[in-house]
């Protein structure tokens, strides 16, 4: 039987118990919701990505046409094209940040560093692809934008 000790003027004791079955679900509940987030910021990362190269593809198909469309003459096109472009770019590299492995160094045993590198990974992804999803819609809006000048007012 292990001896009992005072507690030190510096140490604090809180009493415990087992967790109950309806708190070890909700534990449970939560470890799936942390783990299922992080796939889900990687699939939305690479949805970007593919968005992205996508738009950019078809945006250099069009500037590679021998006979280019006379609307892409107009100052406002090349504009707001140009826009598009370097918005779905930098839309792709956040998008491509989010999913770049990253090197973490802890100790095994800890798994109050464990936890502190969970966060921290979560953290990075959810920037990322918070940085990447904003950039794609302002590229998506000057596209769009560029679409509505070339209909309303060029054709």
């Amino acid at each position: 039987m292990p001896k009992l000790t005072k507690p030190k003027d510096d140490e604090i004791l809180v009493p415990s118990s087992p967790l109950s079955a309806q708190d070890e679900r909700l534990e449970k509940s939560f470890d799936e919701m942390e783990q299922g987030s992080l796939k889900t910021l990687e699939d939305a990362a690479r949805q970007i990505i593919t968005l992205s190269t996508a738009l950019l593809g078809a945006f250099f198909g069009l500037l590679a046409l021998k006979d280019a469309p006379d609307y892409l003459a107009f100052l406002e096109i090349k504009v707001v094209g140009a826009g598009a472009l370097l918005a779905f770019f930098v839309a792709l590299f956040f998008a491509l940040a989010a999913v770049s492995p990253k090197r973490y160094d802890f100790p095994r045993a800890s798994l109050t560093a464990k936890r502190g590198i969970l966060n921290e990974m979560l953290a990075r992804k959810h920037k990322f692809v918070g940085l990447a999803s904003w950039t794609f819609a302002i590229g998506a809006l000057l596209m769009l934008s560029a679409a509505l000048v070339i209909l309303l007012f060029r054709l």
